[in-house]
């Protein structure tokens, strides 16, 4: 097989077997763990090596995902001391190990593929090149089919426990109520993110993994209503990082890994800014109609408390309006604008007059009875609003 279909099948398996997981972990707010956990891994990898002497050992997976065992151990076991605050005991635990896999490798593996380096940015060049031979015969890359069993087996996890899952994640307490071992569980997913996150260490090391884990479901998750929707999307996501950061590696000449990465980020503020419901842009076009209605029902109210009165004409006149609630005259004509054209209110010889429906639209707003508006007015048989100045 040559280089560049190894490198994309090897970009594709990674970046599906690590957006799987990462639907828990972001839905659960545990994306930092996935970083120690990351971190972690990396000197019982290096201790492996140490060990075994050879790259293509299955305790390679093992031995790492073990520790990363640990590190969520020890991290829970600080936790339940309360003697911290916050995710201060992962701030301990993970620099402290990663540190001491950065010791060994400096010293002991100076001469092989395994530096400072990759550890952090992983190469996937280099996994494309190691081949996995049967009876004498490449039949393409390694690390490809080592993601690929870790894909399938969180795929499987998924499917098997997928009513567990989502119970504990969306209602731990009452899991826990109802005798569910949580901690079980718990320890079973984080197993399969451990390995999920050893098997992804050579071709994006420890820190770009975090990335592909974290990034796809959270732009999954601005974009979805339910579990399984974002689950694909997730997938989605990291594949078409996948493969939009490699060709732009590829024509750039750049990091195929940093690339892959940073187009998990891209998508993720793209989603950010325009998605549907949650995104950023949504959010202010709502939080604007929310404002004009808002200033609709101060509109209406105040003519209601007016229309009546001796005052009614300079009160509900545009320019009476605008002296009364003290708004920007071009804000003033959008208002007056908007409940023209909604019904909400009426021109007549006098000025402005509220209709039925736009009684009917404060009729749920919280007034008391015999309010004295800010002109000295009094209302009886209204329900109470006060004008703020």
């Amino acid at each position: 097989m040559s280089l560049i279909p190894s490198i994309i099948l090897i970009a594709v398996t990674t970046a599906a077997a690590c957006a799987v997981p990462g639907v828990f972990l972001v839905l659960r707010r545990m994306s930092m763990v996935a970083e120690g956990v990351s971190h972690a891994v990396f000197p019982g990898l290096v201790l492996a090596l140490l060990i075994l002497g050879a790259f293509r050992s299955p305790f390679l997976v093992i031995g790492p995902a073990v520790l990363g065992l640990f590190l969520v151990f020890a991290v829970q076991a600080m936790n339940r001391t309360r003697l911290f605050a916050g995710d201060a005991p992962l701030g301990v635990v993970f620099p402290a190990l990663f540190s001491i896999g950065v010791i060994i490798v400096s010293r002991r593996y100076s001469g092989l593929p395994l530096s400072e380096n990759t550890v952090l940015a992983g190469d996937i060049n280099y996994a494309a090149l190691t081949q996995l031979h049967i009876g004498g015969t490449a039949i393409g890359p390694r690390a490809f089919y080592v993601m690929l069993v870790i894909l399938l087996v969180n795929m499987a996890f998924t499917l098997l426990f997928f009513k567990e899952l989502k119970l504990t994640t969306f209602d731990p307490d009452h899991a826990s109520s109802v005798g569910f071992g949580t901690s079980r569980l718990y320890y079973l997913f984080m197993a399969t993110v451990s390995i999920t996150i050893v098997g992804a260490f050579e071709a994006v090391g420890a820190v770009l993994v975090v990335g592909l884990l974290v990034a796809p479901a959270a732009s999954a998750f601005l974009l979805s209503k339910r579990l399984e929707s974002m689950l694909l999307l997730s997938v989605l996501f990291a594949v078409l990082s996948a493969l939009i950061g490699f060709w732009i590696a590829y024509y750039l000449d750049a990091a195929t890994s940093g690339t892959m990465a940073m187009m998990t980020g891209v998508i993720f503020l793209l989603t950010l800014a325009f998605a549907p419901r949650r995104g950023l842009l949504s959010k202010l076009r709502i939080r604007a109609r929310r404002r004009i209605t808002f200033a609709e029902q101060l509109l209406v109210m105040h003519l209601i408390h007016h229309v009546d009165g001796e005052r009614v004409t300079p009160a509900c006149s545009r320019d009476g309006v605008r002296q009364h609630v003290r708004w920007e005259p071009q804000f003033a004509e959008k208002v007056i604008r908007q409940g023209l054209e909604h019904g909400y209110i009426a021109e007549a010889d006098d000025g402005l007059i509220p209709t039925m429906a736009g009684r009917m639209l404060c009729s749920e707003a919280l007034l008391y009875k015999d309010d004295v508006c800010e002109c000295g007015i009094v209302r009886g048989g209204l329900e109470k609003h006060e004008y703020e100045q």
